[in-house]
């Protein structure tokens, strides 16, 4: 007799519920206890840490603008105002060694400009901001949309 066949007669049958049980909690239908487990992630931060690995597999080291090129970026940030739409290329250094990190590239709307503490905050869908150094800056440019 297979494991199948043995408990055949009892794998449809309801479990067994105390009254005083189902009073307090109800049953529910299983479409909703899928959206109790939804949220839930057995390997938080998982899917960061799996990120950061394939990031240190772009790294390279920090290239420096010519003087040129610095002078057409600087031009660049100058026409940048709050609620534009850009795209942004900008250096992230390791935490390590400021000459080493990589190239992230992104698109968003510029949510502020601290001209103080050279910095532009872009957000990319409302929620992601980042803060990006005009030290670090590599490209930006106005989307078009």
């Amino acid at each position: 007799m297979s494991l199948n066949e043995k408990f055949d007669d009892i794998i449809d049958m309801e479990r067994p519920w105390p009254e005083e049980v189902l009073k307090k909690h109800p049953k529910m239908p299983p479409q909703d206890r899928a959206k109790i487990f939804a949220p839930f992630a057995a390997l938080r931060g998982h899917s960061e840490r799996i990120g950061e690995e394939d990031v240190k597999l772009m790294w390279s080291e920090r290239v420096e603008l010519s003087e040129d090129g610095a002078k057409a970026l600087s031009d660049k940030v100058l026409r940048v105002r709050k609620g534009m739409e850009v795209d942004v290329v900008f250096f992230t250094p390791d935490a390590e060694n400021d000459d080493i990190g990589y190239n992230v590239t992104t698109a968003g709307r510029v949510t502020g400009i601290d001209e103080v503490y050279r910095t532009m905050r872009i957000s990319e869908d409302g929620v992601t901001d980042f803060v990006i150094s005009f030290d670090n800056l590599i490209d930006i440019k106005e989307r078009d949309l």
